[in-house]
């Protein structure tokens, strides 16, 4: 079969209207992506200005603190539910039963992370001292809950969800513009980030259940123990991922001076704005699509899978120079000189879309897809061994510098090990007899994006 009619009867089967949503879901997406990126142009630069790198090491640590709370609260329901959704959207008693076990989970959850959070921040004389900064971080836990973002990208309809996150921005650029006149009032960008959450989560949550005709029903606790087993798997590598992916900061904020938390998390704010892009778009907008296919059968989804390694190379590639070679500019302009010595960070961590994008294919949308759950396990549980000893030895000697190649090599090992362990077990993601197909594939689906 050639590549010309493998796409001429694309266009004239089913897939054809759901790579057109798919189009309309990544065009979404990246709108308001734009719009992300532009928002914090205006107040970012003022805002750090006022307060300064070891306060905004503050804010960043709280946030990394918090984190761990929002990560049990989730427990690996977003992906495990948009899995069992999406295999199957027109189950709606199974829509419904899955939608009441998540939002009844992340409840209990919640009571459980609340008193924990309060016992950590109570006994810890370093969390105790900044506890008010650390409760306004910690409101945010209360819009996790209440969250359905998840159901929507199940559903494919990422376009509302583009127009709630697009709220949130707005409301908190809103907030921390007029808030924040003096060095002192730091908190309020976290609580803005908390109470803007919170008000679009409830809002969101109401639509859903009316558009998608969903019901809440408390479920039993056969039931709920049977949806926390089932998702145990994913939960553990959520939090293995967050060891070696997202504990920088915190660690940062442990071994070395606030100075150095707001010196890293300069330098890696351009690189997460690229790789805030890439989860939308490929881990949101593609996963449904994906397991859809996989649905169908294992080959249709390796081949969806296959299509896109090579155009998903080519762009990350072009992201990672991008950043490169901007990051003198966007340090100066966006921070101001106290923060120079950021762009040696930005530099380091600019290959991460990269390995990212990469380790998301083969991982989240290759082996999850595949119910390979416990390998996926076993390769970020050692990936965030790796990680947490980088980030013990190289933050102890050179900071922030430490932890960004810290970071960058943990990302790299997680990728590898993901490729040679599907090598391994068969699957051939990479191979470059694909690389004709997937050219006429990705031309078509830009041909859709730019159509719709």
């Amino acid at each position: 079969m050639t590549p010309n009619t493998t796409v001429e009867e694309e266009s004239a089967t089913p897939a054809a209207p759901r790579m057109r949503r798919f189009a309309i879901n990544v065009a979404s997406l990246f709108s308001v992506q734009i719009a992300n990126f532009l928002l914090p142009l205006l107040t970012v630069p003022i805002v750090v200005r006022i307060i300064g790198p070891a306060n905004l090491g503050l804010l960043n640590f709280s946030q990394a603190y918090v984190m761990y709370f929002s990560l049990l609260i989730n427990y690996g329901f977003d992906m495990a539910a948009v899995r069992s959704i999406a295999a199957n959207r027109a189950d709606k008693q199974a829509t419904n039963r899955i939608f009441s076990q998540v939002m009844a989970g992340k409840t209990v959850l919640w009571v459980l992370s609340t008193v924990i959070f309060l016992l950590v921040s109570l006994s810890n004389a370093e969390f105790k001292q900044h506890l008010f900064l650390h409760i306004c971080t910690y409101l945010v836990c209360i819009g996790t809950v209440l969250s359905p973002f998840w159901l929507y990208q199940a559903m494919e309809d990422l376009g509302r969800v583009a127009v709630f996150n697009l709220a949130v921005k707005l409301i908190f650029s809103l907030s921390v513009l007029l808030l924040i006149r003096r060095a002192e009032d730091y908190f309020y960008q976290n609580l803005a980030i908390s109470v803007s959450q919170i008000a679009v989560s409830v809002t969101a949550l109401y639509v859903a259940m009316h558009r998608f005709d969903v019901r809440f029903t408390w479920p039993t606790v056969p039931e709920l123990l049977n949806r926390f087993k089932e998702d145990r798997t994913i939960f553990f590598s959520s939090v293995m991922i967050t060891l070696y992916a997202s504990s920088n900061v915190f660690f940062l904020g442990l071994l070395a001076p606030a100075y150095n938390v707001g010196i890293y998390s300069a330098g890696t704010r351009l690189e997460g704005m690229a790789e805030t892009f890439v989860g939308l778009a490929l881990n949101q907008a593609f996963f449904p699509i994906v397991a859809n296919a996989f649905g169908q059968s294992r080959e249709q989804g390796l081949r969806m899978v296959r299509n896109t390694f090579f155009p998903l190379l080519a762009l990350m590639t072009v992201v990672g120079i991008g950043l490169w070679l901007v990051a003198p500019l966007f340090v100066t302009l966006f921070y101001g000189h106290k923060f120079q010595d950021s762009i040696s960070v930005l530099r380091i961590v600019c290959v991460l879309p990269l390995l990212i994008g990469m380790s998301n294919l083969l991982g989240m949308h290759t082996m999850l897809n595949l119910r390979m759950d416990k390998a996926f396990f076993s390769v970020t549980a050692f990936g965030s061994l790796v990680g947490v000893a980088l980030n013990v030895l190289l933050i102890r000697k050179f900071a922030h510098v430490g932890a960004a190649y810290a970071l960058v090599a943990t990302e790299l090992y997680i990728t590898v090990a993901m490729y040679f362990y599907l090598r391994y077990k068969g699957i051939e993601v990479v191979k470059l007899s694909h690389l004709r197909e997937a050219f006429f594939f990705t031309k078509a689906r830009l041909q859709t994006l730019l159509h719709r």
